[in-house]
């Protein structure tokens, strides 16, 4: 087994915050001492941080960042990697820390729920409605069972395909995302359109799955760094949703096409790797500008 020396931890805060190029700044000095990789965004909105490093320098940033008055209860999910899962350090000020295609008042976000109420729920066959709030390239490789999703290719089509589910206005709805940000945002938007009770799952995919591993997540959670997923379910637990796009053999591993000027992400097994040179067709694996890593 690979030892794993480097933590990657993920964390978000919706909160009014006067100066963001100030802890833009801030965020700079403390990441680059400590060696850390990874995206921050900073808004007046809040902060949306994935970060990874050595598990000693991880603790140091956690540490320092719980000491700023805006983020004294923050709370991080984290997992532990062979090495930097990300390439570079980003840090920028944006006019949100996820993008949405409308304004939402965040005071109306659904209430949130603890993993474990979640499970209780789906326990007791209790009628409700987990509402996927990914883009629908993460939802294929891994989900709850049993969860809808509006079928989008990025957040910010969330709010022009609400009418799919606009039956579902008086149904208990539970949203998820992978950490949070997203499903948060999600359930205040819900509120605002009429939804009657709406709740988030605290923390997302990545907080429930560290609380109750092998229960009712399947598949694999996708990330937005070079690992692209992570298992959810180990050993005789794990299961495989989605295929190969090239032959349809069950399969969860997404590769970047090799021809440069395609570049698709895309579902493929092994074998199909190999065959094609890592293209998603025949026309891309005969292409001259390929990648070489």
């Amino acid at each position: 087994m690979v030892e794993q020396h480097y933590s990657v931890i993920s964390c978000y805060k919706y909160i009014n915050i006067k100066n963001p190029d100030d802890l833009k700044n801030q965020q700079i000095s403390l990441c680059n001492t400590l060696n850390l990789k990874g995206r921050i965004i900073i808004a007046k909105e809040g902060i949306n941080a994935t970060l990874s490093g050595k598990i000693k320098n991880i603790e140091t940033y956690k540490k320092e960042l719980l000491k700023n008055i805006y983020f004294s209860d923050i709370t991080f999910k984290e997992n532990k990697a062979a090495n930097h899962p990300f390439q570079k350090l980003s840090i920028k000020v944006k006019d949100e820390i996820v993008s949405f295609s409308k304004k939402v008042d965040l005071s109306k976000a659904g209430k949130k729920i603890a993993p474990s109420q979640l499970k209780n729920l789906i326990d007791n066959n209790e009628d409700i409605i987990i509402l996927d709030t990914r883009n629908n390239y993460e939802v294929k490789i891994g989900k709850f069972r049993n969860a809808l999703n509006l079928n989008i290719d990025d957040f910010r089509d969330f709010s022009k395909n609400l009418h799919k589910i606009s039956h579902l206005k008086n149904k208990k709805i539970i949203t998820y995302c992978t950490g949070g940000v997203r499903c948060e945002k999600a359930s205040a938007y819900l509120v605002e359109n009429g939804f009657k009770e709406v709740f988030q799952l605290e923390g997302g995919i990545l907080n429930y799955n560290a609380q109750h591993p092998n229960t009712y997540f399947e598949g694999k959670c996708f990330v937005f760094d070079n690992r692209i997923s992570t298992p959810i379910n180990l050993g005789s637990n794990s299961t495989i949703i989605a295929s190969c796009e090239i032959c349809n053999k069950p399969c969860d591993n997404y590769i970047n096409c090799s021809n440069i000027n395609c570049d698709k992400l895309f579902i493929c097994c092994p074998a199909c790797t190999r065959n094609l040179n890592a293209s998603c067709s025949l026309s891309c694996a005969l292409a001259k500008d390929k990648r070489t890593k």
